[in-house]
């Protein structure tokens, strides 16, 4: 079938059902960030099935075919990743967390580990590794790695154990010699680490298998990011209920649960933020770790890209959470403070690191979530710097940087008009911040309004009158922004021509 006509594209009513149908099969939410990718996905299996992308969409949602759902979640899910991806994370598990369960645990007792979201399998063989650091390669007691993913395409890859590329940059050559086999450009895992992990296909909205009951660790990286809060906080309630007392929680940084659910304890562990079910006291008595824990190695520098010259910038719920365990970390708004100066000076790994130094809650949490997402637009990883935004305006909607984030994204993707829908929401929050002013008036631009782009020009202009030239402004310089708006303003009404 010949590719679809302009006329037979998806309307907005079409974008909705399907974001609905695909939200409510597994739990990811594309937003208007992600509607290309989705409308790419859907046209690709009405081909398959020789219908229009119209038609597709009107069927599927009178069927509800899950299997027809699987297959279009299959185009738009992202796989990427790496082994030991969050490295204070799996230094504390293999260091301390591992050791307080093996000591609590009665002797014989298999120590159960999830990876649920495992994608090709890189962090679920992590655990294993870990767990063979910290216990030696004859385990003191047996060790279960259960690793569930919805793609049964990554899961695929996951099983051969056969690994290249960017996902190894983490390993350490101690690893690599004695916990894969070389294959040329290739990595195998290794035997005793393959036997440590099971894979299964899984949908985290589904019931869970008997197997979930009573487990220590759960892994979920990654993934609730791109959930609705309510989706996640749900989740979070089934974890808690099949987590055994005493068991711990890894999430990703953007994942914090602040306000969403509160029935974890948060908890700093050998400088990782974690959430543990109940308490965990102290260890009482040192467990042998044999051989001697490889060190983690210090994070790859990753050199960030040139930036566009105006990035933006960075600023329903239960009872209120009880407070995480922590101690001597600079307070949110500090945090607030230094991150924005870095992400000025071009720093975004920097600013990432300070933001993971210090757990995500409290008041300042949304607005250091779009910090956070500003830094990882800044990289080119827009997929989860629109999720971290979208969640920052879920915690708080008033979070004026997230919108200005996603409307820049839009604008980015040439999709104006959605861009200035964020950007006037930013406007309203923030009268007086010239770099929203000359966003919208570039958007405006754009679209060949005219009139709005002039009004907005000159408004920024008056705004920055007040600012030295040099000043940076979200990392663009006070005089280059006024210039830019002069010469449009001239281009646009004929002034100085």
């Amino acid at each position: 079938m010949s590719t679809p006509t302009n006329t037979e594209l998806l309307n907005p009513r079409h974008i909705s059902a399907l974001r609905d149908l695909l939200a409510a099969y597994c739990g990811v939410y594309l937003d208007e960030t992600r509607k290309s990718a989705l409308e790419a996905a859907t046209q690709r299996r009405a081909q398959a099935l020789g219908q229009t992308p119209a038609a597709y969409v009107t069927g599927l949602g009178l069927s509800i075919d899950r299997a027809e759902l699987q297959r279009l979640a299959e185009l738009l899910l992202n796989h990427e990743t790496q082994f030991f991806r969050n490295r204070p994370h799996m230094h504390a598990l293999r260091t301390v967390v591992l050791p307080e369960l093996h000591q609590r645990l009665p002797p014989g007792a298999p120590l159960r580990l999830w990876s649920a979201g495992c994608a090709t399998g890189e962090e679920p063989y992590s655990l294993a590794i870990a767990a063979l650091e910290a216990f030696g390669d004859h385990l003191d007691r047996p060790v279960e790695v259960w690793a569930t993913d919805l793609s049964s395409t990554a899961l695929e890859r996951a099983r051969t154990g056969v690994y290249k590329g960017r996902s190894l940059a983490n390993l350490n050559s101690q690893q690599r010699a004695r916990y894969f086999t070389a294959r040329g450009a290739e990595l195998v895992v290794a035997p005793r680490v393959r036997e440590l992990v099971h894979f299964e296909q899984l949908n985290l909205l589904e019931p869970f298998p008997t197997r979930a009951r009573g487990v220590h660790i759960i892994f979920c990286q990654n993934v609730t990011i791109y959930f609705q809060v309510q989706t996640c906080r749900l989740l979070m309630e089934r974890f808690y209920q099949n987590m055994d007392e005493g068991g711990a929680l890894f999430l990703g940084f953007s994942e914090t649960l602040w306000n969403i659910f509160d029935r974890f304890r948060g908890r700093e562990v050998a400088g990782a933020f974690i959430y543990c079910k109940a308490s965990i006291g102290p260890v009482r008595a040192t467990v042998p770790l044999v051989p001697k824990p490889t060190p983690a190695l210090p994070a790859p520098r990753m050199p960030s890209p040139p930036r566009p010259p105006a990035q933006p910038a960075a600023s329903t719920t239960p009872r209120p959470p009880r407070p995480p365990s922590i101690s001597n970390h600079p307070t949110g708004s500090a945090i607030v403070s230094q991150g924005q100066a870095l992400l000025d000076a071009g720093q975004a790994d920097a600013a990432l690191a300070l933001f993971y130094s210090a757990p995500l809650v409290g008041a300042q949490a949304p607005q250091i979530l779009a910090l956070a997402a500003r830094a990882h637009a800044d990289r080119g990883d827009l997929d989860l710097a629109a999720a971290e935004a979208r969640r920052a305006l879920e915690l708080n909607p008033l979070t004026t940087e997230a919108h200005l984030l996603i409307g820049l994204i839009h604008a980015r993707q040439g999709r104006h008009a959605a861009a200035i829908t964020q950007l006037e929401r930013a406007r309203t929050i923030d009268g007086e911040s010239p770099v929203i002013l000359f966003h919208l008036a570039e958007c405006y631009r754009q679209l060949g309004r005219a009139s709005e782009a002039l009004r907005d020009y000159r408004t920024t202009m008056r705004k920055l009158a007040t600012h030295p030239p040099d000043k940076l402004i979200d990392g663009v310089a006070a005089g280059w922004l006024s210039e830019t708006c002069r010469r449009y303003v001239a281009m646009i009404s004929g002034e100085g021509l």
